[in-house]
């Protein structure tokens, strides 16, 4: 996978200046392959190493940012691959000194496309995050609340300054992108989606603790963090808010009162764990935020 995603890079319309490859200290099949890279025709970008030993998602990430040297950073995971115009559309947007970061498209190969609902990447009055943004197409750039996280590009300065929230560093660390571009737009930046700059997302192999077919354990840790982060991040009254519709309202996986009745009157019943998981999540989000 990450063979491929490098290949990609340096086979862009416009190459980067240097690649950061951040692994786990241990990991000696990405040493390896970083091996491989350096020794390649790839090498002619230049490739600058680095491991961490903290687990979670978090570090990997901050320790690349910190590492880079240009006055832009675009991050992906090592399992995407990127088109040739990628590069060239993302880094187009920041002759614009209001733009802070910019987001793309993500394309699954094999997977169909969801149903998008409401805005998606935009958050509404009450706290509803409105998903699948980086699934959704088009051909112009438009202001959005939030991106995806292995798809965007940043002002390193920028990101470099702000709270990488380890609180948030919990499983595959859900969400963490809408608390950096929560605090971007608090000091007056634009966040931009732009869905011509497209990646395809490839399905990689999976420690056991970070398995996505464990649906419980995705259900507490995106409430978990979801919660924690509009609380942390919102105004007393937009908190207030979402508050009342998170456990009054709520939506399906991520239940509230009124949308479990729903789905148990649509659907049936037989989704007890599931919902017992979501609550977990929002009352240790809750938690979270009072103790901070």
């Amino acid at each position: 996978m990450l063979l491929r995603c490098v290949a990609s890079l340096t086979a862009g319309l416009v190459q980067p200046d240097e690649i950061v490859i951040v692994g786990r200290i241990g990991d000696d099949e990405t040493i390896e392959t970083i091996a491989k890279i350096e020794g390649s025709p790839h090498a002619s970008v230049k490739i600058h190493p680095a491991f961490v030993s903290l687990p979670g998602h978090i570090p990997p990430v901050e320790a690349g940012v910190r590492i880079a040297s240009g006055d832009l950073v675009a991050i992906v995971d090592d399992d995407v691959t990127v088109t040739p115009e990628w590069l060239c559309l993302m880094t187009s947007h920041f002759a614009d000194l209001t733009i802070g970061v910019v987001g793309g498209r993500m394309i699954f190969p094999g997977i169909p496309v969801p149903k998008l609902k409401g805005k998606p990447g935009c958050i509404s009055w009450y706290g509803k995050i409105w998903g699948n943004l980086g699934r959704v197409d088009g051909t112009a750039a438009f202001d959005v609340d939030t991106v995806v996280e292995c798809n965007w590009i940043w002002r390193r300065s920028l990101l470099a300054s702000l709270d990488f929230d380890m609180v948030l560093n919990f499983d595959d660390a859900s969400m963490y992108g809408l608390d950096l571009t929560l605090q971007v737009k608090k000091r007056g930046y634009r966040v931009i989606y732009d869905p011509r700059a497209v990646v395809y997302h490839h399905i990689a192999p999976r420690t056991p603790e970070l398995d996505r077919r464990d649906r419980g354990r995705r259900l507490y840790c995106s409430c978990r963090n979801y919660t924690y982060i509009i609380l942390q991040r919102l105004s007393f009254w937009r908190r207030l808010m979402f508050l009342c519709w998170w456990f009054l309202i709520g939506e399906r996986g991520a239940w509230g009162i009124g949308s479990l009745a729903l789905d148990k009157l649509s659907t049936g019943w037989g989704k007890e764990t599931h919902v017992k998981q979501a609550w977990r999540g929002k009352i240790e989000g809750i938690r979270l935020w009072l103790k901070g």
